[in-house]
């Protein structure tokens, strides 16, 4: 695909999603329901659009010093996991899985998992899409950590990010001076990109 190529199949898709986000307000407006409403690739919130999607994200993160009960500490974390169930608001469901790699740091304990990074998403190959970068914050509410983020780079670039998960398993005491030096953790709300239509 030559750059001309590209820059037109880049102002057709963002014209598309435009629709989508006109359509979706005009049938709120209009009060229609059902089928209508039904119809729209995506949803749209406030004025956001859900680009893209995985309905699953496992795997687990390492932490170097490892993280302690109550003590805060500078922890450097690397985040890696498997992505499933993806799909796209124009090019519909990918078949085979992705990954999503996240390298983080904060001062944080066992009960306030707080940090900060930089991630990369690797869609699955069927997509043929390249792989989007950027940055994100990890904040903890009650047990649940919740991810924002944007593309800064690469596919969906000026994308915004979301992801809730929990970690089920620790590696380590958090009592102990080594601490909890690794977790599994699985979403618990679809990772999403999504653009902002007005």
């Amino acid at each position: 695909m030559n750059i001309t190529q590209r820059f037109t199949a880049r102002r057709v898709r963002a014209a598309l999603v435009t629709t989508v986000a006109a359509g979706a307000g005009i049938a709120g407006l209009l009060g229609m329901s059902g089928a209508a409403q039904a119809s729209t690739a995506g949803p749209s919130v406030n004025g956001y659009v859900v680009i893209d999607t995985c309905t699953g994200v496992a795997g687990s993160i390492s932490y170097s010093p490892g993280i302690v009960k109550v003590k805060d500490r500078t922890v450097q974390a690397v985040m890696t996991g498997t992505t499933s169930g993806c799909s796209d608001i124009f090019n519909g469901a990918e078949s085979g899985t992705g990954t999503f790699t996240a390298v983080m740091s904060g001062k944080v304990n066992l009960s306030t998992e707080n940090f900060s990074g930089t991630f990369t998403i690797n869609w699955p190959a069927s997509s043929g899409f390249n792989p989007s970068n950027g940055n994100l914050t990890v904040t903890e509410s009650n047990g649940v950590e919740n991810v924002s983020g944007s593309v800064t780079s690469g596919f969906d670039t000026g994308t915004v990010l979301s992801m809730q998960y929990v970690t089920t398993h620790n590696t380590g005491k958090p009592r102990s001076k080594k601490g909890v030096t690794a977790q599994a953790y699985t979403n618990t709300q679809a990772l999403s990109l999504s653009r902002n239509e007005g």
